[in-house]
């Protein structure tokens, strides 16, 4: 009996997908762009994706974005020089703005992105954000 409820309980854990978050601090932990990459089942393809914009305590929101494929999955990170950030995944771009924890697809790309910060990349099955090599050089600027 205890080898046949383990052998259920196997198939119903095998059906329990998988979630990644990877955070992007802004200036502390407190304001951020975070990404959530989820999988609801292990059969499912492509990722469910949402960005959470915050600014606490003052905002705080979940964004529902494009879905994206299974594999090489990079989301480049851009600062505007109008304090925005540009975000993009594949063809989509997005604009991302932390006043108002507010987040919208461009229609076309954006003429000028601004400069790459980094970007959310999954790593050895992980998703994380790597911070751009230019602005770890002791002569860049941080970014804010």
């Amino acid at each position: 009996m205890r080898l046949i409820l383990a052998a259920v309980m196997s198939v119903v854990l095998a059906g329990c997908g998988t979630s990644d978050v990877a955070n992007m601090p802004i200036q502390g932990s407190d304001h951020s762009l975070t990404l959530v990459r989820d999988k609801p089942y292990f059969w499912s393809s492509g990722w469910e994706l949402a960005m959470v914009v915050s600014r606490m305590p003052d905002c705080m929101r979940r964004h529902h974005i494009k879905k994206a494929g299974d594999s090489n999955f990079k989301m480049e990170v851009f600062r505007s020089a109008q304090g925005a950030w540009i975000l993009r995944q594949g063809k989509k771009w997005y604009v991302a703005e932390t006043e108002g924890c507010q987040l919208q697809q461009f229609e076309e790309k954006p003429p000028a992105p601004g400069t790459l910060v980094g970007a959310f990349e999954d790593k050895s099955g992980q998703l994380r954000f790597v911070q751009s090599p230019d602005l770890q050089k002791p002569s860049a600027a941080p970014a804010q």
